[in-house]
C-alpha cells in the first residue's frame, strides 16, 4: 500500500512508538492522521509536529481501559477521517510496578483492557469499516517479543501481548477474502516511557543489549504497510547484543 494520500489512526500516539509512527506516516504523505491517547497535552504536541509535516492531524483523547470509550473513539475516527485505510493499534502499558506477584489487580486488569481488549475492538471495528467501504486496508497491532515466551515479573503484560499475537494471526484469512491485512508487530526492548528501566530484574537485560529506538520501529511499520505480501504472521524486531 502506498502511504501517500491515505488516512490513518495511531493509538498511543503521544510518545514513543506511536509518536514515531505518526511522524513517519506524515513524512511519507499520509493525508490525515488521527492521533489517540489519554495524554491530551502530549497529543497536542504531536499533532503540531504532524501538521508541520503537511498532514491533517486530528486528536482523540481517550482512556482505552474503558471499552465503551474505545468503541466510541474508533467510530469517531472513521467518521472524522473520512474513512481509515491504516490502523495502528499501538497503545499499551506494563502490568507493574510493582512486579508480580506484588502487582496491583486493578493495574493488571487495565493492562489487559488497554493492550488486548482495545486492540481487539479496534481490529474488529477496523475490519468492519474497510469491508463496508469495499476497500483494502492495513491493521498493525503492536505486540512484543514478550509474547514469545514467559515474563515472570510481568505475566499480565506477557499474556496481553500473546493474546495480540493470537488474535492478529487468526485474522490472516481476511487478506485473501477482503484485501485486509492484519499484522502483529513484536518489537523487543524499545526506548519508550513504558519500559521500567529502574527495575532490578531488567538491569541484566539492559546491560546486554542495544535498546531499539522508536524510529526504528516506525521504519518497520512503514515497510509492513508498503509490502502487500506481509500479512498475518508476526514481524519481530530484535535487539542487537552489546559486545562483551
Amino acid at each position: 500500500m502506498d502511504i501517500r494520500g491515505k488516512r490513518a489512526l495511531v493509538t498511543g500516539a503521544s510518545g514513543g512508538i506511536g509518536r514515531a509512527c505518526a511522524l513517519m506516516l506524515a513524512r511519507h504523505g499520509a493525508r490525515t492522521i488521527v492521533l489517540a491517547d489519554i495524554d491530551a497535552e502530549g497529543l497536542a504536541a504531536v499533532a503540531a509536529e504532524v501538521a508541520g509535516l503537511g498532514a491533517e492531524a486530528l486528536t482523540e483523547t481517550v482512556d482505552l481501559s474503558d471499552s465503551a470509550a474505545a468503541i466510541a473513539m474508533y467510530a469517531r475516527a472513521e467518521e472524522r477521517s473520512g474513512g481509515l485505510d491504516i490502523i495502528h493499534n499501538n497503545a499499551g502499558i506494563m502490568g507493574g510496578p510493582p512486579d508480580f506477584p506484588d502487582d496491583n489487580i486493578d493495574r493488571m486488569i487495565a493492562a489487559m483492557q488497554i493492550n488486548l481488549i482495545a486492540m481487539m475492538i479496534g481490529t474488529k471495528m477496523g475490519v468492519g469499516f474497510l469491508r463496508a467501504r469495499g476497500v483494502p486496508g492495513v491493521i498493525i497491532n503492536t505486540a512484543s517479543t514478550a509474547a514469545l515466551g514467559p515474563l515472570p515479573k510481568d505475566p499480565a503484560y506477557a499474556a496481553s501481548k500473546r493474546g495480540i499475537l493470537a488474535y492478529s494471526e487468526s485474522c490472516k484469512p481476511l487478506h485473501a477474502e477482503f484485501g485486509i491485512r492484519v499484522i502483529p508487530l513484536c518489537p523487543a526492548v524499545t526506548d519508550t516511557p513504558i519500559v521500567a528501566k529502574d527495575a532490578d530484574w531488567l538491569q541484566p537485560i539492559l546491560e546486554s543489549i542495544r535498546l531499539l529506538q522508536p524510529e526504528e520501529i516506525a521504519e518497520e511499520v512503514r515497510r509492513i504497510i508498503e509490502d502487500d505480501s506481509v500479512s498475518g504472521e508476526a514481524v519481530v524486531v530484535h535487539n542487537e547484543p552489546l559486545a562483551q
